[in-house]
């Protein structure tokens, strides 16, 4: 099922050649381990360059977060779970 979640998350990220990309997050309260990155991209908006991850879980969900680099945040905007 696919939720869209727009919430603010803590991200564990590192950036390496330029490129930022998150290792983990914490969503109500669980820790969701990044297993592998699907898909990424970017967009303008206004003065704010977004960038979002599709990402699978190591608990085979994935997740939809992106990156406002003018706003210095981490969203979660959409999920979709297994089960």
């Amino acid at each position: 099922m696919i939720e869209t979640i727009n919430e603010i998350v803590e991200v564990v990220s590192v950036c390496t050649n330029g490129k930022i990309h998150p290792l983990r997050f914490k969503w109500r309260g669980k820790v969701v381990k990044v297993k592998r990155i699907t898909g990424e991209w970017s967009r303008n908006e206004g003065e704010a360059k977004i960038y979002y991850y599709s990402i699978l879980g190591e608990n085979s969900d994935y997740f939809e977060v992106c990156y406002d680099s003018r706003m210095l945040v981490w969203t979660l905007c959409r999920v979709w779970l297994e089960g």
